[in-house]
C-alpha cells in the first residue's frame, strides 16, 4: 500500500505488535495489517526509519499490551 505524506505535515502514527501480527495506523486509519508466524517476537527492540527524507518524532512511547 502506498501512502503519500505531505512535507511539513504532522501525523499521528500508532503501531500495534502482538505476537506475529503487526498493524500500523496513520491518523487513525489502518494502513498495514500483516501476520507472519515466522516473525512472532515476544521481546526485542523498536526502531523507526525514514528512507530518502527527514522525520521528527514527538511523544514517542512503548507499552506492553
Amino acid at each position: 500500500m502506498t501512502t503519500l505524506l505531505r512535507h511539513g505535515a504532522t501525523y499521528h502514527l500508532r503501531i500495534v505488535h502482538q505476537g506475529a501480527r503487526v498493524q500500523v495506523f496513520l491518523d487513525g486509519n489502518r494502513i498495514i495489517d500483516r501476520t507472519d508466524p515466522a516473525a512472532a517476537h515476544t521481546d526485542g527492540h523498536v526502531g523507526l526509519n525514514v528512507f530518502g527524507g527527514r522525520a521528527g518524532y514527538q511523544d514517542t512511547y512503548a507499552k506492553e499490551l
